[in-house]
């Protein structure tokens, strides 16, 4: 993962260390405003976050017509069935349209949180072995953005 620390901002029910969001994209509001690049700068759209920390600087925001908390965030971790031979921690890998057919609806070779032609970070390994109906010799990881 990018080593840069994400700094967004949030209403103050929701700064809260733990809370997990996604990024859809900026709103109409957000366009014209001079704290843009500081709340939006490095979100990426579809992205899931998790409030890491909370900071004690506010800004007002027009969006939501009040002071909003800065906050620090980071890509939220997702399990996703790699080949066995990616399934070691450190390793970088390239999730391509070939990783995987979703056989079903909980399929982990290509979660709906896994973006095609994304890099990932293989973070820890969680079982040797998956069962999966179409690919063999897969291994289940925890992954993050990289």
């Amino acid at each position: 993962m990018n080593s840069k620390l994400i700094y967004t901002t949030l209403n103050e029910s929701l700064a809260k260390p733990g809370f997990t969001f996604q990024f859809l994209g900026e709103a109409e509001t957000c366009r014209s405003c001079s704290s843009r690049k500081a709340c939006l700068g490095r979100l990426e759209i579809e992205e899931f976050y998790s409030v890491t920390d909370v900071r004690k600087n506010k800004i007002e925001c027009k969006l939501l017509e009040e002071r909003a908390v800065v906050v620090q965030v980071k890509p939220q971790l997702r399990n996703l069935a790699v080949n066995s031979s990616s399934a070691v921690a450190g390793t970088t890998i390239l999730v391509g349209e070939a990783d995987g057919v979703p056989c079903r609806d909980n399929c982990l070779c290509l979660p709906s949180n896994v973006r095609v032609g994304k890099y990932y970070v293989v973070k820890r390994l969680i079982k040797k072995t998956c069962d999966c109906p179409v690919y063999a010799s897969r291994s289940l990881v925890e992954v993050e953005p990289s």
